[in-house]
């Protein structure tokens, strides 16, 4: 792990994400164990990133309210068949899980995501945004040599506008769903704020 770039972390969290590297990692390669295909077992995970607040240096620990910046990670994978939906990746949810409730080897919770290199690479050609910030603010933790991210594309102002309006339209929905019975609830007129 490359700690130069995490001095700004205290060692309790540079330990922590340590830690949290090195449970994706071991499941990784216990799901690599089971291939029988020679692709399956060239499976790698090519880049672990830690982007948001606690590469920002602006994580939030307020322990009065119990509020904790999580960490988050990119995994970076060379086959979509080790992408997000791989059986190892929910293993590894539930080690991390365990290590926050059980065994207090993690006291901030790990939120990770997995991508393959070309999906990576497609969304900064795009200028996408989310991957955009995390190219720009990102820390490698591990990574293999000879795979560099992509050079951002970045939006022109209609085109950034153009982005956040899909995807304000794509999650409207979801949230209208979500705060629908809290405001019935709470007692307040949803046709007041729809």
């Amino acid at each position: 792990m490359e700690n130069d770039r995490l001095a700004h972390l205290p060692d309790r969290k540079r330990r922590e994400l340590q830690l949290a590297a090195q449970i994706l990692f071991d499941e990784f390669d216990d799901a690599l164990k089971t291939k029988l295909s020679d692709k399956g077992k060239r499976g790698r995970i090519l880049k672990l990133i830690l982007f948001g607040s606690h590469a920002r240096s602006d994580w939030v620990e307020d322990r009065k309210s119990g509020y904790v910046s999580d960490y988050d990670l990119l995994v970076i994978v060379n086959y979509e068949s080790f992408g997000e939906q791989h059986p190892c990746w929910e293993k590894a949810a539930e080690r991390l899980l365990q290590e926050m409730t059980i065994t207090n080897g993690l006291s901030t919770p790990v939120n990770f995501i997995v991508h393959t290199y070309q999906d990576v690479n497609n969304q900064l050609a795009r200028g996408r945004p989310f991957f955009v910030d995390i190219a720009r603010d990102g820390i490698v933790l591990n990574g293999l040599p000879g795979f560099p991210l992509a050079s951002p594309k970045i939006l022109a102002p209609e085109d950034a506008r153009a982005e956040a309006q899909r995807h304000f339209d794509h999650w409207l929905p979801s949230a209208e769903r979500f705060l629908r019975p809290l405001l019935l609830v709470s007692g307040l007129v949803w046709s007041s704020i729809g």
